[in-house]
């Protein structure tokens, strides 16, 4: 073999070292990014969940909260109407009571 031919061989050699390192270090590359990804991918799941979970827990409580409101309303209601029942009664027994001291008024006269 000539001083050529050797040459040659060393420079395929070194190229094909060289590619394969190459290759070797952008596999490796790809592959951080891949498990970079697959974390974010992760972490962007688990917080989406979490707000998943708290968006229903809210819709939750909201209901339940109209649904007490209401009760209340209607508790108030029927408290206003008892009330007012109360005011009437009050005012015709006071007036029956006026009428009875008049009655007895006269009844000493």
């Amino acid at each position: 073999m000539t001083t050529e031919l050797w040459a040659t061989l060393i420079g395929g050699i070194v190229l094909v070292l060289t590619n394969t390192a190459a290759a070797i270090k952008l596999w490796s590359e790809v592959q951080k990014q891949k498990a970079d990804r697959a974390f974010t991918k992760e972490e962007r799941n688990r917080d989406s969940q979490k707000l998943h979970d708290k968006v229903l827990k809210l819709e939750f409580t909201t209901a339940q909260l109209k649904d007490s409101q209401a009760l209340t309303a209607t508790v108030v209601d029927d408290l206003r109407d008892t009330c007012a029942a109360l005011n009437t009664g009050v005012a015709k027994l006071d007036l029956a009571v006026a009428n009875l001291t008049e009655a007895i008024k006269e009844m000493r006269r």
